[in-house]
């Protein structure tokens, strides 16, 4: 007998948070390789959707910057290299043109450039922000990427199992017929209850703003959400990728935090 989806989905989305659980408290280094391995398979999945629609990014430059990125911010946040070596970045991403000028008989440019560089913007970016949440108060503290991340599952958990069994309201009927009014409210509710036992235990925010953090991260995860789904529609895919048993691809998992994640940056810059 085969499985179910759901058991599946559950089995699944245990064993993956358990081991980026274990990753980001274990100690800083394990939470970077953690992130880093996110940010390859998000873009090798995003760079993989865009060249299905027949369009030709500069993949390896696109991941091979956004490493450089992501590396560069966390080695900075942890002190071991000086931020006067940022001034490395601006060059090497107007070398992206260069791809452009030599590649001009076989890509678009224009489009070319375009893609390459969303996938940066839209992955890399965000997930270099994390380093700077994790070592906001100078060294590593795994509490507040735990809370961004709990917020975003049980966001992510709690639209799923309200909109299945209590859904009715087409949320963006035309983009993801599947989502709900209902359903993304029961999210955020469950995030907020979420955050708020979170908050009994870790003070590195008070209260109010443990859930402040989750309704930041309810609407502009479900708005992550809606933007994947307008990619994919666009492109006629189900899904980003089948890494993830039962949750299709990285993307798919993760496709709120990134969007959520420059909005609750700044959230956290301005309240401590």
């Amino acid at each position: 007998m085969k499985m179910s989806n759901l058991l599946l989905r559950i089995i699944s989305g245990l064993i993956g948070v358990a081991l980026v659980l274990s990753g980001i408290i274990y100690n800083a280094w394990s939470f970077g390789v953690i992130f880093l391995i996110i940010l390859l398979l998000t873009s090798h999945e995003f760079y993989g959707l865009v060249k299905s629609s027949g369009n030709t990014p500069f993949r390896l430059w696109g991941t091979f910057f956004s490493l450089c990125l992501f590396i560069a911010v966390y080695l900075v946040c942890m002190g071991l290299l000086e931020i006067k070596y940022f001034w490395i970045l601006p060059p090497l991403l107007v070398m992206c043109f260069l791809f452009a000028l030599y590649k001009h008989k076989t890509h678009n440019p224009i489009v070319s450039l375009g893609l390459t560089l969303l996938g940066v913007v839209y992955i890399a970016f965000p997930l270099s922000l994390m380093n700077v949440v994790a070592f906001k108060e100078g060294n590593y503290s795994y509490v507040l990427v735990i809370g961004i991340l709990l917020a975003q599952w049980a966001n992510d958990t709690g639209a799923y199992l309200v909109g299945k069994t209590m859904g009715k309201t087409k949320l963006f009927e035309a983009i993801s017929p599947k989502k709900t009014w209902e359903g993304t409210i029961g999210g955020g509710l469950i995030s907020i209850a979420v955050l708020y036992f979170y908050s009994l235990y870790f003070s590195e925010l008070t209260t109010l703003e443990w859930i402040g953090l989750a309704i930041i991260m309810s609407i502009f995860g479900s708005y992550g959400d809606l933007i994947e789904s307008l990619f994919k529609r666009k492109l006629a895919i189900k899904d980003s990728g089948s890494l993830i048993p039962g949750h299709g691809g990285f993307l798919d998992r993760f496709d709120g935090l990134l969007f959520a994640l420059p909005f609750v940056t700044a959230y956290l810059m301005v309240i401590t």
